[in-house]
């Protein structure tokens, strides 16, 4: 599926994978984060909302891209796959 560099769905994948791209950040802040925690032997309670919204967050702009334009583009550097 060829897709046109100056189009509207190009655009639209690239917010997409820059969007999904700080989802998976914060994802990886808020884990590491539970893990200090743990280490230091405080409770995690709550946590488990800001995990599922970072983790719902990144894979939900893959979907849509993959659907979108054939491509999950996971790394939002990296152009569209033909």
């Amino acid at each position: 599926m060829s897709i046109d560099k100056k189009g509207f769905r190009y655009r639209l994948s690239n917010v997409l994978a820059w969007g999904g791209s700080l989802g998976g950040g914060g994802l990886i802040v808020i884990l590491i984060a539970i893990a200090a925690r743990s280490a230091d032997g405080y409770s995690n309670d709550g946590w488990e909302e800001p995990v599922f919204t970072g983790l719902a967050i990144y894979l939900g702009c893959a979907l849509i891209n993959y659907l979108m334009v054939g491509s999950l583009r996971l790394l939002p550097w990296k152009d569209i796959e033909d």
